[in-house]
């Protein structure tokens, strides 16, 4: 990792952006250029992710358990399905999360760019990831590093080379 690259992390609750910029004199002059610390340059919250179902919808399944009993015949009430609720708003915060990332490359055009996302959305939002940014991926890697001390991900996203 050199000065001016970028390092993203993301999992379906928030985004962090992360730039290399230089340790040290040295760093700067561009005699160690690997001599990096990560700075914060934008931080997102998909809020959407976060809500329960019951904040969404009015109706819970069996809250009308038994329905109506007018005129001597007994309907079923409510039965209050979900309608794949969930998995769709699941896919709009990884849709969002795929145009965050793709808006992020083209706007700060690094020489190269680290991805870390959790194993269980890492391939859905890589496919909605533009091609253009999609170029100058350096090295991606399946865990969620969200939560890891800036410190540690330069050395947790770093191509092993062997």
């Amino acid at each position: 990792m050199k000065v001016g690259d970028i390092v993203i992390v993301s999992n379906l609750g928030e985004m962090k952006v992360y730039r290399a910029e230089p340790r040290d004199l040295e760093a700067e002059a561009g005699l160690k250029p690997h001599n990096v610390k990560l700075d914060l340059i934008d931080a997102k919250d998909y809020v959407a992710s976060h809500w329960k179902i019951q904040d969404l919808v009015t109706d819970e399944a069996g809250q009308f358990k038994g329905g109506s009993q007018g005129r001597g015949e007994f309907t079923q009430g409510s039965v209050g399905q979900r309608h794949e609720l969930e998995k769709r708003v699941e896919a709009e915060v990884i849709d969002a999360i795929a145009k965050d990332i793709s808006d992020t490359v083209a706007a700060n055009n690094p020489p190269k760019w680290f991805l870390a996302l959790p194993e269980t959305i890492f391939d859905r939002v890589m496919q909605k990831i533009d091609a253009g940014a999609k170029s100058s991926l350096f090295n991606s890697v399946k865990k969620d590093l969200v939560k890891t001390s800036k410190n540690d991900l330069v050395e947790a996203v770093k191509k092993r080379l062997s």
